[in-house]
């Protein structure tokens, strides 16, 4: 009898513990998209930034990371950006500084019909080492701006206005230059340098800042909903 009871508190605590495992979910990463029309003024061919997260009972706890993939003006290259989970909150700050600034420029250029006209805005984000960039050249092994003894990855806008009063924000995450000393297999004295442009940052309006903002949105994790509950 007694072990009886033992098989069946131990089953009780098996059942207890999977609904516990079953209320703290995980989600993977969240593909979604963000518009930087300028660079790329195809909708079907939006930038990505993939999005981790810890949630408990379809509540948000917090963001464990994410990956973005800005635009690169070299040729066969590939810029990734990293952001650890403790860096996100301040990433979103920043980018809400950076939409509030523009939006407000924005305005005063119109207003004075500002023409050719650029100036650093009073933001930046600088990385308590948790924000790193990789970059990928021609199929060669990943550089990373660790590599460059430049793990402190500083972004730092600037306000522009073009020849016919358009106006945008940009931002690099800052440029590879890697010196692979003795060439790709490490002997005789060559020296092989690669150059990457860095991944850029460039929105032409308040929306499209919104839009990156927009790839952090918490999900219940749950992306089904009920039918009956979308007609109210």
């Amino acid at each position: 009898m007694a072990i009886m009871k033992k098989t069946i508190f131990k089953k009780a605590g098996s059942i207890l513990a999977l609904a516990t495992m079953m209320a703290v979910s995980t989600a993977t990463a969240q593909n979604r998209h963000f518009c930087m029309s300028s660079l790329k003024p195809d909708k079907d061919s939006a930038f990505v930034c993939d999005v981790t997260a810890k949630y408990e009972n379809g509540v948000l706890v917090k963001y464990t990371g994410c990956t973005i993939f800005p635009y690169t003006r070299t040729k066969e290259a590939k810029v990734r950006v990293s952001i650890d989970g403790d860096e996100i909150p301040r990433f979103l700050q920043f980018l809400e500084a950076v939409k509030t600034k523009f939006s407000e420029w924005d305005s005063i250029a119109k207003v004075n019909h500002v023409r050719a006209f650029q100036k650093r805005m009073p933001v930046e984000l600088k990385s308590k080492g948790g924000i790193w960039t990789l970059y990928f050249v021609e199929g060669k092994p990943p550089r990373s701006s660790f590599d460059m003894d430049r793990q402190w990855v500083v972004l730092i806008p600037f306000f522009s206005v073009d020849k016919d009063g358009i106006s945008f924000v940009e931002w690099n995450t800052g440029k590879l230059e890697y010196y692979n000393r003795g060439g790709s297999h490490g002997l005789g004295n060559d020296v092989e340098v690669e150059r990457c442009e860095g991944g850029t940052f460039k929105f032409r309006s308040p929306e499209e800042i919104q839009s990156l903002i927009d790839c952090f949105a918490a999900s219940t994790g749950n992306s089904k909903k009920n039918t009956s509950d979308l007609f109210k």
